[in-house]
């Protein structure tokens, strides 16, 4: 998963993120985080995104605070996604719908009201054809490499019901919901 994140924010998007030992890792990788994973049918990571509690530390509350007008939250029912990333060669085509599935299934189960995430803006299209509602919190910002905008999803069953649809998944999409401890994979 690391080293997928290497591929994509390192080096294809460019960003100034840090790698050691070939892997992309920041200050946000802590035990509060949990991990949406898709693997290939090799086993291979090919898809992945963080989720962390708005409680803690968080990228959104704590270094892109700016982005949003007023205060970043911290709630415990508003969680944060970040690092949401695919291997555009190995993933299969409807990857994001997947994960957002996977997000909205955790969300669900444990009873979060939203996610919110700093985010391209070039993301938006890609999440509302996937079934889902973001909204900006503030304005955007140039950060040389894209245009990022803070956003909020809204968690229920009814936007669950409608990414799974949108996402040609005929139900779960985290094998593994029912341990809801460590990483999550995403079926």
């Amino acid at each position: 998963m690391h080293q997928l994140r290497r591929q994509v924010f390192s080096e294809r998007l460019r960003w100034g993120v840090t790698v050691i030992n070939g892997l992309e890792i920041d200050q946000f990788d802590i035990p509060d985080a949990h991990y949406l994973v898709h693997r290939d049918a090799e086993g291979r990571v090919d898809a992945c995104t963080r989720l962390l509690p708005t409680t803690g530390p968080y990228l959104l509350g704590d270094v892109f605070a700016d982005l949003i007008d007023g205060e970043p939250p911290r709630d415990a029912r508003i969680w944060e996604s970040t690092r949401f990333c695919a291997d555009h060669g190995r993933a299969p085509r409807n990857i994001a719908a997947l994960l957002m599935a996977g997000m909205l299934e955790f969300g669900v189960d444990r009873g979060l009201s939203a996610y919110v995430s700093v985010s391209d803006v070039r993301m938006e299209p890609i999440m509302r054809r996937a079934g889902w509602d973001p909204r900006r919190l503030g304005d955007t910002v140039e950060t040389g490499t894209d245009t990022a905008a803070a956003e909020r999803l809204t968690v229920s069953r009814e936007y669950l019901m409608r990414v799974r649809k949108r996402a040609d998944a005929s139900g779960p999409v985290i094998g593994n919901l029912h341990e809801l401890k460590g990483d999550l994979a995403v079926a």
